[in-house]
């Protein structure tokens, strides 16, 4: 005990406070690696007979203005997306998930789906919202 018990507390106890940091901290590191990175907004087109996947491999994203992005990671040039792909494979099952903006050109899409089949992807399926 110090020696002046009425004296002004010049000592502050930082365990509460490192704990809660720690707790908010580790909150935010859970939540950050379920969500999925979206690189631009996209405007989803509505089907009413949409089904869920039970796992998405990696996510293709289509913006309105024909900006591409493999999970979270826009491609630079065109010739990128064999190899960005290909790095996200990581080893897995090729199963791939196209979010195209409603105003992107059906042409593009299929291009899309073209590149897939020829890196010799077998499940392929579109994002929509559900109405």
């Amino acid at each position: 005990m110090k020696g002046n018990i009425h004296g002004p507390l010049t000592e502050i106890n930082m365990t509460p406070f490192v704990d809660i940091v720690l707790v908010i901290l580790i909150v935010f590191l859970l939540t950050a690696t379920v969500m999925m990175p979206r690189t631009f907004a996209i405007a989803l087109p509505q089907a009413s007979q949409g089904e869920k996947l039970e796992k998405a491999t990696i996510i293709i994203s289509l913006d309105g203005e024909g900006r591409i992005a493999i999970n979270g990671v826009r491609l630079a040039q065109e010739g990128d997306f064999d190899r960005v792909f290909c790095e996200q494979m990581h080893g897995k099952e090729p199963q791939a998930i196209i979010a195209a903006d409603k105003q992107v050109r059906h042409g593009q899409v299929i291009e899309v789906i073209d590149r897939l089949k020829c890196l010799k992807v077998q499940r392929i399926g579109i994002e929509v919202e559900q109405r």
